[in-house]
């Protein structure tokens, strides 16, 4: 009964983590990240304004001077760590020292992303209690758990980060690889209850890793030219012309999404008879990411398509995960 309440609640925690990732991604696209200027409160609040006659009148300068004395320290902890060039970068940079306005529905879409993390966050602490009563039954619940929530917490940590470095690029990367690690953590326990694996050949062992790897090194082109669509969209109003204007990790996108469709597609073929659910749901995904790609690319990258293709790009990402995790090499299987 435990058992079937751990992985119950692991399967709640999972689709509360894509929750927060899209809801990241709308952050994003509405350019809502420093719609809470602070962290974990926003505007000084729990519950925050909706309307700025709530705030001092000198809240901007207030807020300022607070993520200015965050970024501050942040910089003295990445030049301790021997990252001072990067320091340097954020203490010079002169959009971190900019005041910033308040939006309402800015405010807000920020603060939803925060309470979806909240949700999560407290998902993952039931989560690796609940694995201490599994303990003696299988140690591995508890360790996956637990360090599911130490990068939860980092997670959150660095989360403050990304707001006081008033969303550098290489921050939103970084933020977005952690999440997929948790990703990956919590498909791994979601897998274990299924027991035995499925055997395959080495070759086929082969394929679900290259597809895997391929999804991740997919997430990261289109990180790239995600942080080029925000620099763009700052110097050119008209959304048609912002293809145009972004440089070849563009194309290099484009071009990996060409290898990563063939080489799922004979994923695919290999393992539909023996996960026809997964292999279902991966032809699915992966049909409805291409049709997103395409809008974007030639429909001026309307902002509905964007978090839309980031989700898909990262259940992806998660079932091949699953795929990977459910699979042995069936000649080891038969030595033992």
């Amino acid at each position: 009964m435990k058992s079937k309440i751990f992985y119950s609640l692991t399967w709640v925690t999972l689709i509360s983590i894509y929750l927060v990732i899209l809801a990241g991604s709308v952050v994003r696209t509405t350019g809502s990240g420093m719609g809470c200027p602070d962290w974990p409160k926003c505007f000084g609040q729990w519950i925050p304004p909706t309307d700025v006659s709530e705030l001092p009148s000198d809240y901007k300068e207030i807020f300022l001077t607070k993520r200015l004395n965050k970024l501050e320290k942040y910089s003295s902890f990445l030049t301790r760590l021997g990252y001072g060039d990067i320091a340097d970068k954020l203490n010079s940079d002169p959009h971190l020292r900019e005041e910033e306005s308040f939006v309402a529905i800015k405010t807000w879409i920020e603060y939803i992303n925060r309470l979806f993390g909240f949700m999560a966050g407290n998902f993952l602490i039931l989560m690796t209690l609940l694995s201490l009563l599994l303990f003696k039954k299988d140690k591995r619940l508890f360790i996956l758990s637990f360090l599911t929530l130490i990068l939860t917490g980092i997670q959150g940590w660095f989360g403050s980060i990304v707001v006081a470095s008033n969303l550098t690029p290489w921050t939103i990367t970084f933020h977005m690889f952690v999440a997929l690690l948790i990703v990956y953590l919590l498909v791994k326990l979601v897998a274990m209850r299924k027991g035995k694996n499925i055997a395959i050949s080495l070759s086929e062992r082969l394929i679900i890793l290259s597809a895997f790897l391929l999804s991740l090194a997919q997430i990261y082109f289109g990180t790239q030219v995600r942080q080029e669509i925000d620099v763009v969209s700052k110097e050119l109003i008209n959304r048609s012309e912002w293809i145009e204007h972004l440089s070849s990790i563009f194309e290099i996108h484009r071009s990996f999404a060409i290898l990563v469709l063939l080489i799922n597609g004979y994923l695919i073929y290999k393992l539909r008879g023996r996960m026809m659910s997964v292999t279902n749901l991966l032809i699915l995904v992966l049909f409805i990411e291409v049709v997103s790609g395409i809008i974007m690319a030639y429909f001026s990258v309307p902002k509905a398509a964007q978090p839309t293709h980031l989700l898909l790009s990262t259940i992806m990402f998660g079932l091949h995960a699953y795929i990977l995790c459910r699979v042995t090499i069936f000649e080891k299987q038969q030595l033992s």
